[in-house]
């Protein structure tokens, strides 16, 4: 499989959504990359905005796939983030961070899934 950029070529497995250490992606995988991406950078722009550009956002998406009756659904994706910006305080960044969790076009098109959000701000000393 690969993506309209050529930014990513890789193999594309059912192998690999069962069975750990398969060297290939999944949907699930790529969802929570994609979430993750959009998210930072959605969390990133708001930072910006604010007056406190951001110099590292890291983002974690887990997506949780399970099987419920006859087939498998995504319920769930946890977002952990950390986010290091000088002058910002805790709460600030978590109220940000819950403006990217609405507003990131990746969790409003995943609305009918529960995303969970964690975030964390490095502390300056």
């Amino acid at each position: 499989m690969s993506v309209g950029s050529g930014a990513f070529d890789g193999t594309f497995t059912l192998r690999s959504r069962i069975d750990e250490g398969v060297p290939a992606t999944n949907p699930e995988e790529l969802i929570g990359a994609g979430h993750a991406g959009c998210f930072t950078m959605s969390l990133a722009n708001l930072m910006s905005e604010a007056g406190h550009p951001p110099a590292k956002v890291d983002t974690t998406a887990r997506v949780h796939l399970e099987e419920l009756g006859a087939g498998f659904r995504i319920t769930k994706i946890e977002l952990d983030t950390v986010g290091d910006a000088e002058g910002m305080d805790e709460a600030m960044f978590a109220d940000l961070a819950r403006q990217a969790k609405t507003t990131c076009p990746v969790s409003m098109a995943l609305a009918g899934t529960e995303i969970t959000l964690k975030a964390t701000l490095k502390e300056h000393g």
